[in-house]
């Protein structure tokens, strides 16, 4: 089975070309665009890896990786923050709740390919 991912984003361009990316290379990808819908796909549906922007509507993005760093089930998921918040602070907050990488907005897509490979398998196009 192929890797799931959740894109976790209410950005419509970011949605279309990270969906994009993710479909060429055979992994699911599940979209959501508040904090609420997020926290419920991960807990009924265990992503492999979730792509989550800080800002959204309903529960923050800081809000969604603390729930999912403490949950015995969910901890082991990885979370790569894309987001446009570019402080240090911001950046320490989210690794301090348990980010396994921080990627500010705008990205190149190879940048977060190369990110999204050191955590998931090659899809299995067989």
């Amino acid at each position: 089975m192929n890797p799931k991912v959740l894109l976790v984003e209410d950005e419509k361009n970011i949605i279309l070309g990270v969906r994009t990316c993710l479909d060429a290379v055979g992994y699911q990808v599940h979209v959501v665009e508040d904090g609420e819908q997020a926290l419920e796909y991960i807990r009924t549906q265990k992503p492999d890896l979730v792509l989550l922007d800080l800002m959204l509507p309903k529960v923050d993005g800081f809000e969604v990786l603390n729930t999912i760093k403490k949950g015995e089930a969910t901890k082991h998921i990885p979370v790569i923050v894309l987001t446009a918040k570019v402080s240090q602070e911001d950046q320490k907050r989210a690794k301090d709740l348990g980010a396994d990488f921080y990627m500010t907005k705008p990205f190149r897509p190879q940048e977060l390919w190369d990110k999204i490979k050191n955590f998931l398998p090659e899809a299995d196009f067989s």
